[in-house]
């Protein structure tokens, strides 16, 4: 009982918590009508998508969720505000987050002044609010370089560039920019291509990191499961259902072929974790059973994948290569928590300990109850 109750105190801490997001960087660069490729009139947009509320106390990356930060309590405050009032605040803040930022056209740092500020309703409290900034810089002279870098206190963030042409798509490749590590000087000219090996591996750490350290729900479920047995065969089909269903679902919606509702998906991921867990109490485990439950619940986590890879726009030439490393990413987490558990259940079974006593049950038990909470939370907000 005494591990239970602590174990209940170490994960009841971010019950309530957001994950931080990276922020996605989109500069625009728009030539004047007409194109005659003089410089008057050229106007570039830096589109910042991000967590306003994290981005204005300070809550970064580094972080694995919102709880973790000394001014959690601030965040939650302003992640409870209503749009208009939120952008208020922001004016305020506005000039400290300008100073943050550094772009840079030919050498020079510019100036970015803000146009449009869209901010999301408050919704449900369990996904971080997205807040999309537009800021607009007159040009002075045709560009040839850019160079951009975010506010080191936010931590991760990724960046991609267009010289605008109606009806055409010529974004470039998403570069991925950890720890606020600066862009470098990109030639808009004579950008230097990502090749596919480039892509794919960029956005297996991108999946990766999707689930460790930023998904709380997906890393749950997996312990959940991994909690149930220290039979390798069951354990290998279990996490190969799961990987079956999963990729089936986040391909498929990757295409367009199937859409569902985050208001629907979410409440059934933190539900489903807290059947996985549930399931680890009984004395006699079906595997057939719940390898089937595995597989449901797998199609429902590739949901949940699909809405966040979405929001990295891609273009039909990369469309799999992204994909598939991902997903790639993403089964590189799985092992890791996996092969985690198992090894504190072989370590105790070694002691002679009761690893089921110890561990399973009370840890399974925590598990199931921050679903349910989770869940009921997701459908009444």
């Amino acid at each position: 009982m005494r591990l239970f109750l602590t174990l209940l105190l170490l994960l009841s801490s971010f019950v309530k918590a957001d994950v931080v997001k990276p922020a996605l960087i989109e500069i625009s660069i728009f030539t004047p009508q007409g194109g005659t490729g003089k410089s008057e009139g050229k106007t570039l947009e830096v589109e910042i998508d991000l967590s306003l509320e994290a981005a204005m106390t300070g809550i970064g990356t580094q972080y694995k969720k919102t709880t973790d930060a000394p001014n959690s309590a601030q965040y939650d405050e302003l992640r409870a505000l209503e749009p208009d009032v939120l952008r208020k605040r922001f004016k305020n803040f506005e000039t400290e987050f300008l100073n943050s930022l550094e772009l840079s056209i030919n050498g020079q740092t510019q100036v970015l002044t803000l146009s449009h500020a869209k901010i999301d309703i408050i919704g449900y409290k369990k996904r971080p609010r997205k807040t999309i900034l537009t800021y607009q810089v007159k040009l002075s002279e045709w560009p040839k370089t850019l160079a951009w870098q975010y506010g080191k206190i936010y931590g991760d963030s990724a960046l991609r560039w267009q010289m605008y042409k109606k009806d055409e798509y010529n974004w470039s490749q998403w570069q991925w920019l950890r720890d606020s590590a600066p862009s470098g000087v990109i030639d808009i000219n004579h950008p230097e291509p990502l090749n596919a090996a480039q892509r794919f591996y960029q956005f297996v750490s991108i999946g990766f990191d999707h689930v460790i350290p930023l998904g709380w729900d997906h890393i749950l479920f997996i312990v959940g499961m991994a909690l149930s047995s220290l039979l390798w065969r069951k354990l290998l089909l279990l996490v190969t259902t799961f990987t079956l269903a999963h990729t089936l679902t986040l391909g498929l919606a990757m295409y367009g072929v199937v859409e569902v509702s985050v208001r629907i998906v979410e409440p059934l991921i933190a539900f489903s974790i807290a059947y996985v867990a549930i399931e680890n109490l009984l004395t006699n485990q079906s595997i057939k059973r719940k390898s089937v439950i595995v597989f449901l619940f797998g199609l429902i986590h590739g949901l949940g994948f699909a809405t966040m890879l979405k929001e990295f726009e891609m273009a039909s030439d990369s469309f799999l290569t992204t994909l598939i490393g991902f997903n790639v990413g993403v089964e590189l987490a799985q092992i890791v928590i996996v092969l985690g558990v198992v090894s504190v259940l072989l370590i105790l079974r070694e002691l002679k300990l009761n690893y089921r006593q110890l561990a399973v049950i009370p840890a399974s038990i925590v598990i199931a109850l921050i679903g349910v909470w989770w869940g009921v939370e997701r459908l009444i907000t």
